[in-house]
C-alpha cells in the first residue's frame, strides 16, 4: 500500500488508531468509555436444579464422547455432543429443543433400524464453524446435533431413555422459571424500567447494574439490548419478556437486511428491548442504546468486541455498559471465568479496556473453540486447559499487546490546532469557482436547461426549464429571491 501510494504521490503515511483514541478537534474523545462487568452465576446455590440438570448432560455427553473415542469414529459427533453442552450455556430451552430434535432423529433411525446403523458426516474444522455466517453455523449445528455413536437398536434404545431424563428435567426447570439466568434478567428489566414485582428478587445482574446506574443515572429508562448465539434463545426471551408486559423487538440471521433496518427503527422509536443474535450486527446503528447483557458468552473472542461495536460506536452519546452472564461453576464457564480475569489483568496493567480490541491477538496460538470443546467433552483435564490461560501478564507481554493496537507506531501526542486550520481551508478549497460551476451545470443541464459557452470565456444561459420557473412563480420565492428572466446572456462564477 505504501508503495504504490508513492508512485500516485498519494500521502504515504498511515497511523493506526483504536477507536477510544480518537479525538475531535476540540481535542474531545469521539468515544466515551465503555465499561464491561462480568457477573458470575453459581448455579450450585442459587439454581441447585439447574446444576442437577447440567451434572446430568455432562455425565451423558462423555459417555457418548468416550464411545466416539473407543470407537475412532468422529463423524463430527463430538461436536454435536459438544453443540449440547453449548446450548445449555444459551438457555435451558435452547437445550431443551436441540434435545427434542435429537430425540425425534433417533426415534426415526429405531424404526427403520436394522442390526447396524450408519451415520455419515463430512469432518470440518472446529475453528472453521466458528467463522461462518450465523444462519451457515445454525443449519450445520442443527444437522449435527441429531447425530449419534449408536450402532444398533438396543443403544439407541438406551440413548434415547437418557434423552428423556434430560427433556423432563429441562421442561420442569422452564415450566416453573427456575432457570437462573432468566430470574436475574427478569430483576433486571424490572429495576431499569421503574417497575415493581414482589416475585423478583435482587440478583447478581440487577445488583450490578444497579451500581452502574448510581454512577449514571441516565440509564434507567433506557434501550436494553440482549444478545444471545440461540435462535431458539432469541425466541424463548421475547415470549417472556413479552409476558413480563415488556416492548420487544427482535433480529437475527433469518431476517432479510430490510427487515432488520425496519426492526432497528422499531427499537429506536417504540420497543424497550431488542433481542438479538449477531445478525445485528450487519448493517445495523444502534448507537441510540448505552445497556447491552450478553445472555451468552460467544466462542469466538472477535464476536464479543463485534457486539460491543454495536452500540460503542461513533454517534454514541453516553458511557456505555455491557454486563456478560457466565454460570461459574461449569467446566465452560471456568474457560470463560479464567480468561475474561485474565483479560481484566491486561487492561489494569494498561488502564484501558482496549483488550477487546485485541482478543484474537491475546488469544495467539490457542484456539478458544476447542479450549471450551475440549473442556466440555473431558478430553483433557480442567487443570491443564485453564494452565493454557495462565500466561504472565509482565512488561513484555503489554509492550507486545501495545504493539499489536498500532501503539508504538505513533506518538500520542497531535497538534489538533494545525489540523483544525487544514480543515477549514479544505472546506474553503470545495468553494472555489471551479467547483461551484461543475455543480451548477451538471444540475442545471440535468433538469433541462440550456447552457452556452461564450467566446470571452463567459457562459450564456440561453432558457430556464420549466420546472424552474415554476418554482420562481411562488410568492414567497419572490419576496426572498426576486423575479428570474427568461435567460442571462452573460454569467460567470469567478
Amino acid at each position: 500500500m505504501v508503495q504504490e501510494s508513492i508512485k500516485n504521490k498519494d500521502n504515504p503515511l498511515f497511523i493506526r488508531r483504536i477507536k477510544e483514541d480518537l479525538k475531535d478537534f476540540e481535542g474531545k474523545r469521539l468515544f466515551l468509555p465503555r465499561h464491561v462487568k462480568t457477573v458470575y452465576l453459581d448455579l450450585g446455590v442459587d439454581s441447585p436444579i439447574e446444576k442437577e440438570l447440567y451434572n446430568s448432560l455432562s455425565k451423558y455427553v462423555i459417555t457418548q464422547y468416550n464411545k466416539v473415542l473407543v470407537k475412532g469414529k468422529k463423524r463430527n459427533i463430538d461436536f454435536a455432543l459438544v453443540t449440547l453442552q453449548r446450548r445449555f450455556a444459551s438457555s435451558t430451552y435452547a437445550l431443551l429443543k436441540s434435545l427434542e430434535r435429537r430425540k425425534k432423529r433417533l426415534e426415526d433411525l429405531l424404526k427403520g433400524a436394522q442390526d447396524k446403523i450408519e451415520q455419515n458426516s463430512d469432518t470440518i474444522n472446529f475453528d472453521e464453524v466458528e467463522d461462518l455466517s450465523e444462519e451457515e453455523r445454525w443449519k450445520l449445528e442443527e444437522m449435527w446435533e441429531v447425530l449419534s455413536v449408536s450402532e444398533n437398536k438396543e443403544e439407541l434404545r438406551e440413548e434415547i431413555a437418557t434423552i428423556d431424563q434430560l427433556i423432563n428435567q429441562s421442561r420442569h426447570i422452564i415450566e416453573n422459571e427456575d432457570e437462573i439466568k432468566l430470574r436475574d434478567l427478569k430483576s433486571s428489566l424490572f429495576m431499569l424500567f421503574n417497575r415493581r414485582d414482589e416475585d423478583v428478587p435482587t440478583l447478581e445482574v440487577r445488583q450490578a447494574i444497579d451500581n452502574a446506574i448510581e454512577k449514571y443515572p441516565g440509564s434507567r429508562n433506557q434501550k436494553v439490548l440482549i444478545f444471545t448465539e440461540s435462535r431458539d434463545t432469541l425466541e424463548y426471551l421475547e415470549n417472556k419478556i413479552k409476558q413480563w408486559g415488556f416492548s420487544t423487538i427482535t433480529i437475527h440471521g433469518g431476517m432479510k437486511l430490510e427487515e432488520r433496518i425496519k426492526a432497528e427503527g422499531i427499537f429506536k422509536n417504540e420497543a424497550s428491548v431488542l433481542i438479538a443474535t449477531e445478525a445485528a450486527g450487519e448493517g445495523i446503528n444502534l448507537q441510540f442504546c448505552n445497556l447491552m447483557i450478553n445472555y451468552d458468552i460467544p466462542w469466538n473472542p472477535n464476536r464479543l468486541e463485534q457486539r460491543m461495536g454495536r452500540i460503542h460506536r461513533y454517534g454514541q452519546n453516553k458511557e456505555v455498559f455491557v454486563f456478560n452472564m457466565v454460570a461459574k461453576d461449569t467446566r465452560e464457564g471456568q474457560v470463560f471465568e479464567r480468561l475474561l480475569e485474565k483479560l481484566d489483568e491486561i487492561k489494569a496493567a494498561m488502564g484501558s479496556d482496549k483488550v477487546f480490541d485485541v482478543l484474537s491477538e491475546i488469544m495467539e496460538g490457542m484456539s478458544l473453540s476447542q479450549l471450551l470443546i475440549d473442556a466440555a467433552s473431558n478430553a483433557r483435564s480442567l487443570e491443564e486447559i485453564l494452565k493454557d490461560l495462565e500466561f504472565k501478564v509482565d512488561e513484555e507481554y503489554i509492550s507486545q499487546v501495545k504493539k499489536n493496537l498500532g501503539e508504538s507506531l505513533a506518538t500520542r501526542y497531535i497538534d489538533y490546532t494545525r489540523i483544525k486550520e487544514m480543515a477549514q481551508k479544505a472546506r474553503e478549497y470545495k468553494l472555489i469557482p471551479e467547483y461551484t460551476q461543475s455543480w451548477f451545470e451538471q444540475a442545471f443541464n440535468k433538469s433541462g436547461g440550456k447552457i452556452s459557452k461564450r467566446k470571452d470565456g463567459l457562459i450564456s444561459i440561453d432558457s430556464i426549464p420549466f420546472d424552474i420557473r415554476k418554482i420562481a412563480d411562488d410568492d414567497i420565492f419572490k419576496k426572498s429571491y426576486g423575479v428570474i428572466s427568461r435567460r442571462y446572456p452573460k454569467v460567470t462564477f469567478d
